[in-house]
Parts: C-alpha cells; sequence; structure tokens
C-alpha cells in the first residue's frame, strides 16, 4: 500500500486544516465566514497572546505575581458563581414549594 487514506463522517474535513493554523475556504462559503472560522482558530491557538507576552521581558516574580493574582481572580470568580447557582436553587426550591402549599390549599378547600 503507497498511499494511506483517511476517512471522516465529517462533510468540512480537510486535513491540511489539521496541521497548524491553517484554514481552508469551504465550497459555497463566503468570505465573512471564512474570516470569522480563521479568527476563531486563531484566537483558541493561543499565538497572539504568546506574542503580546514574549515582547517585553518580565521577571520571573512578576511572572509569579501575575499568574498568582490570575488565579486569584479565577477562584472568586468561581466562588462567586457556585453561590449564584447556591441561591437559584434555593429560590426554585421555594418556588416549589410555594406552588404545592397553594396547590394543597385548593384541593383542600374543593373537598
Amino acid at each position: 500500500m503507497d498511499k494511506i487514506t483517511t476517512t471522516s463522517y465529517h462533510k468540512h474535513f480537510h486535513p491540511e486544516e489539521h496541521t497548524g493554523l491553517c484554514v481552508v475556504r469551504r465550497k459555497g462559503e463566503g468570505d465573512e465566514e471564512f474570516i470569522k472560522r480563521f479568527r476563531k482558530k486563531f484566537s483558541k491557538s493561543g499565538v497572539a497572546k504568546e506574542v503580546r507576552e514574549r515582547m517585553f521581558f518580565e521577571k520571573p516574580s512578576d511572572k509569579k505575581r501575575r499568574k498568582k493574582m490570575q488565579s486569584i481572580r479565577l477562584m472568586q470568580r468561581e466562588e462567586e458563581k457556585a453561590l449564584k447557582m447556591r441561591e437559584r436553587y434555593k429560590r426554585m426550591k421555594l418556588k416549589i414549594k410555594r406552588k404545592r402549599a397553594k396547590e394543597k390549599r385548593k384541593g383542600a378547600k374543593t373537598t
């Protein structure tokens, strides 16, 4: 066998696109969609972020400090998210409780 073929069930499969930051124009795809797809892939790759980071030298101590602050912010954000979810859950439980009590009162009146 001289040739290795790959089969994909995805109708937009292009092997070249999986080898780096490459985007192949799809059949009937407009300029806007093509550019949007490239931008999305570019932002996901993290190339721009890495270039920005390498523009200037950052002392290792500053880098550690920045990473630590970043992790603290992330943890705070996660805590806030969890708190909101707990509050939402409490409100939902209270709403269900009120609904059941209302139905109970309604059932008692009709009998």
